[in-house]
């Protein structure tokens, strides 16, 4: 008997499960100690199959940084397509990336730079646009709004919240201990950032918000 061939679909989804197992383990244990025979085991199948899928570990890595970017940037224009006011806005924002950075050490962050520079770059150049104009977009809603000054450069905020997130990830200008997770540091960040930026009728709403809580 003929073995069936395999479907586009069943392709696909093995694709995606090599892909979430092998983010799973890079951000465990960092790219470097990481072999495909780690992922292999990890996933039930040969290496064999496994080279099959991603001839190469830095191919893999490539794959995962794809992946989280994409899941980023959707949930980013969901969160921005519910219409919701600056303030709920930009909590769920920041507590999505919150989220993020909730996984992410100086280490990982650090291992990746050093390791795979080519995936670091990508990660960085995807910083440069899609995050860039996200946060951008969200500014805007707050000034329109009155909630936010206008009276400083919109580029030059961005270009401050992208400098000081990407220096948390590394320990050598942070002095962030390698292994320690630094979402707590993220948002004490953000929450210094926003409050040098909301104006007086910002915080008057902020504060009504929080009353009603």
């Amino acid at each position: 008997m003929t073995p069936t061939a395999p479907t586009d679909e069943s392709t696909s989804e093995t694709r995606r499960r090599i892909v979430e197992a092998a983010h799973e383990r890079f951000r465990a244990a960092g790219y470097s100690p990481v072999t495909m025979d780690d992922i292999a085991h990890d996933l039930g199948m040969s290496k064999k199959t496994l080279y099959e899928f991603f001839p190469a570990k830095l191919e893999l890595l490539r794959a995962t940084r794809k992946m989280r970017s994409a899941a980023c940037q959707r949930e980013m224009e969901a969160i921005a397509a519910e219409k919701l006011d600056f303030f709920a806005r930009a909590r769920k924002t920041f507590g999505y990336i919150s989220q993020i950075y909730s996984s992410l050490t100086p280490a990982y962050m650090t291992d990746i730079r050093r390791s795979a520079p080519e995936v670091w770059n990508e990660i960085q150049e995807f910083k440069r646009t899609t995050v860039r104009r996200n946060m951008l977009e969200l500014i805007d809603h707050g000034i329109a709004h009155g909630f936010l000054r206008k009276d400083l450069d919109r580029e030059t905020l961005v270009q401050l919240y992208l400098t000081m997130t990407t220096a948390l990830l590394n320990p050598e200008l942070s002095g962030w201990s390698s292994g320690e997770p630094i979402a707590a540091a993220f948002d004490v960040f953000v929450r210094i950032y926003f409050e040098g930026l909301i104006t007086d009728s910002g915080r008057r709403r902020l504060k009504g918000r929080e009353g009603v809580r």
